[in-house]
């Protein structure tokens, strides 16, 4: 551990591929950086996949069918498919907005979020459509009597069905880079965009299916009414349902990342899974029971208590995460390596939006960015040492990112902007001259000489007893 620099690169990418971290790009192309990424090959095979399930379910639901009395029932449309995801899109946009600003300390790159959107929309609700639907035939059989079996497929078969597809999404991002669950609040976000995006697609069926029933059916009254209706329930009474079941398995897999017992790694996402299918369960039976006029005040009363202590609790973890950032980046101050304001300015949202905001006049807003952004992921680092679920091999990744901060702070980055005025166009020049002067704590005196050093001679850590062991 002493040595880390001094370790032969095949053992260097040997520790850091044990440890889950990325190999080193340092001197790499970046041509051959995106080729060689894990996650360039999963979102090209998964918009492919994507494109070919939702083709087979399209194709599959806008066919006609014959009913048991000889009748047609016709397909969905096209039309009647851009209605229905005119109307399912809010849904949609709250929840994915809820979830970015919920994840603002270490936000997932752009592509898992579109991977977990994706799946859920497209991969996880063919299977689950076509899953269903082979258990309903197995099980209508068994009974004997057509559409009795409904309410059983839809209490005891779906949940778990369609939890266990959401849910391969959230394995499949651990297999990747099990370091994209840095803390409790990124296994939230990743089940329920996952969560989110099924449901999206699941509304525009169901939106679609009393369209076109409405114009092909006579007599059926007010199509227009019936639909809102439907939209007012699960567009906005019921939208918590399948983002807030496969959030438990996000968490309960965020739980086993973030731990050193391996019982708890393989109890937790189990837990997690069980929960959020038993959840749904609940809740599947519960909308089948209970008469329509009551739902609503039943929801309110009863359900949506619970939903709002699981927004409160997401928001408690956002919250205990800046406290996290805050306190490993104080021990990289005590070791020298950063400067003393860097966890408060780095730790708080509103400081880091501001310091943003002067970036904009007395600095550079994509270095300012890029250092708050490493920032958090060398705490979520040092917080992952500290808990023992990284070993040394995690040493290199610091020491890339310390020097990476340094080098961005030197080219205009920003990690605080307090004391600092944004000035009017017309004063610009005066600015300039007035932030050249040595006014800001950053520009007084370096922060530390190692920073200064990123140039020269590489850090070199402190010799350290090799029998250290993380804390128990």
């Amino acid at each position: 551990m002493a040595a880390a620099d001094l370790t032969t690169p095949e053992v260097e990418a040997y520790l850091r591929r044990r440890t889950g971290l990325a190999a080193s790009g340092h001197g790499v192309p970046i041509t051959r950086r995106i080729f060689a990424s894990n996650w360039t090959w999963a979102a090209i095979n998964l918009a492919f996949i994507s494109y070919i399930t939702l083709w087979i379910m399209l194709r599959d639901v806008m066919r006609d069918r014959e009913a048991e009395d000889g009748s047609r029932i016709p397909g969905l449309n096209a039309n009647a498919l851009w209605m229905s995801a005119e109307r399912a899109l809010p849904t949609l946009l709250f929840w994915v907005i809820c979830f970015i600003l919920i994840d603002r300390y270490k936000p997932q790159r752009l592509l898992v979020w579109a991977i977990a959107l994706a799946w859920g929309g497209c991969v996880a609700v063919m299977a689950s459509y076509y899953i269903n639907s082979w258990v309903g035939t197995k099980i209508a059989v068994v009974d004997g009597m057509p559409g009795g079996y409904v309410l059983r497929l839809a209490v005891f078969v779906a949940p778990f069905v369609e939890e266990s597809t959401k849910a391969c999404i959230i394995f499949l991002i651990v297999l990747i880079d099990r370091n994209r669950f840095a803390s409790r609040v990124s296994g939230l976000v990743i089940g329920g965009l996952a969560g989110a995006g099924f449901a999206f697609t699941e509304n525009i069926i169901y939106y679609a299916r009393v369209i076109v029933y409405g114009s092909y059916t006579s007599g059926t009254g007010d199509v227009k009414a019936a639909l809102d209706y439907l939209v007012l329930m699960r567009g906005v009474f019921t939208c918590f349902g399948h983002p807030m079941f496969t959030m438990m398995t996000g968490l309960g897999v965020a739980f086993a990342v973030t731990s050193r017992s391996k019982i708890i790694r393989v109890i937790a996402p189990l837990a997690g899974f069980l929960l959020g299918a038993f959840l749904h369960m609940f809740f599947n039976f519960f909308v089948s029971m209970v008469e329509d006029e009551n739902l609503i005040p039943i929801l309110l009363i009863l359900v949506w208590p619970i939903v709002i202590g699981v927004v409160i609790r997401a928001v408690v973890s956002s919250i205990r995460q800046g406290r996290m950032i805050s306190a490993r980046l104080a021990d990289y101050v005590a070791m020298g390596w950063l400067p003393p304001h860097y966890p408060m300015a780095l730790s708080r949202m509103r400081s880091r939006g501001w310091t943003l905001f002067m970036s904009l006049f007395h600095g550079s807003v994509i270095n300012t960015w890029k250092i708050q952004v490493r920032a958090t992921e060398l705490a979520a680092l040092r917080e992952a040492i500290t808990r023992g679920t990284v070993d040394h091999g995690g040493l290199y990744r610091e020491l890339e990112i310390i020097n990476e901060i340094a080098g961005l702070a030197r080219m205009g980055g920003m990690a605080d902007g307090a004391g600092l005025r944004p000035y009017l166009p017309w004063n610009a020049s005066r600015q300039r001259h007035t932030a050249a002067l040595p006014q800001h704590r950053d520009q007084i005196m370096p922060p530390n000489p190692a920073l200064m050093e990123v140039a020269g001679p590489p850090i070199k850590y402190s010799a350290v007893d090799p029998a250290w062991r993380p804390p128990v």
